[in-house]
């Protein structure tokens, strides 16, 4: 039987995470078939045995650390589904996470996105949408984008907002959201010269610019650990996240920003 939903799971170094992600999709009990797809970037833990062993699912294991992007671009190109589910492996699934995604992109057929609300472990509340990013609010940061618009639905992000409310919006937190495969097929896979962050601006803005859009679902809620692989290596994912800033704005540096 061909699965209606694909998940792609990118893991690096995730065994404190990655069990604990997949029990949590089966315990969540998603009412139509699906499939698993975790792309490994050459992790030196236990990773790959642990994944195996998890859930049903599809491993893939790269030789070396081929960035977040390529990997993703990986496990879609593995999938059947018509919808995509991109995952990190430090999310948790809540019962009902992934019909509500679905549910919410089939409300409105020109979603190429659906985003998820985040919680922390201990309930809070996680910024999960905003606004395009602007050259100026990117440089300054995303801490004078909340001192400027705290609680608003303005910004990069939007911090202080309820996340109660389904509405299109600019973009999302790529840690746990849907993508429409008729609307991959006109805009594209992931851009791969974006190794770690800002291949989901970019993604965004490409969805954007061919006239799809982009919505939150406040019903689809999921547990975000948070940094799980990304505090193994922070200097590095520092780096990567400049660079992606500058390829992002390089590009479009002819256009309004």
């Amino acid at each position: 039987m061909t699965p209606k939903t694909s998940i792609v799971v990118v893991t690096w170094n995730s065994a404190a995470s990655i069990v604990d992600c997949l029990t949590s999709i089966r315990d969540a009990q998603p009412s139509s078939p699906y499939e698993i797809v975790v792309v490994d970037n050459a992790s030196h833990d236990h990773t790959v045995e642990l994944a195996r062993k998890a859930h049903p699912a599809t491993v893939i294991v790269n030789e070396n650390n081929r960035g977040l992007a390529a990997a993703n671009n990986q496990g879609i190109a593995a999938t059947e589904g018509r919808y995509l589910i991109i995952s990190n492996p430090d999310v948790l699934f809540q019962p009902g996470t992934i019909d509500e995604l679905i549910a919410c992109a089939e409300r409105h057929p020109r979603a190429a996105f659906v985003i998820s609300k985040l919680r922390s472990p201990g309930g809070q509340l996680q910024t999960s949408v905003g606004d395009m990013p602007v050259l100026r609010e990117a440089l300054f940061g995303r801490r004078a984008s909340r001192r400027a618009a705290t609680g608003a639905q303005s910004g990069i992000w939007w911090d202080g907002w309820s996340h109660d409310e389904e509405l299109a919006v600019g973009h999302g937190m790529e840690c746990c959201y849907l993508v429409r495969r008729e609307a991959l097929a006109e805009i594209g896979p992931q851009d791969e010269r974006y190794r770690l962050d800002w291949e989901g601006f970019d993604w965004s803005r490409r969805a954007h610019e061919a006239g799809w859009e982009i919505w939150f679902a406040p019903d689809a809620e999921a547990v975000h650990l948070g940094g799980v692989s990304i505090r193994q290596a922070l200097p590095r994912w520092i780096v990567s996240s400049h660079r992606g800033m500058y390829t992002y704005f390089a590009a479009r540096t002819a256009r309004p920003l």
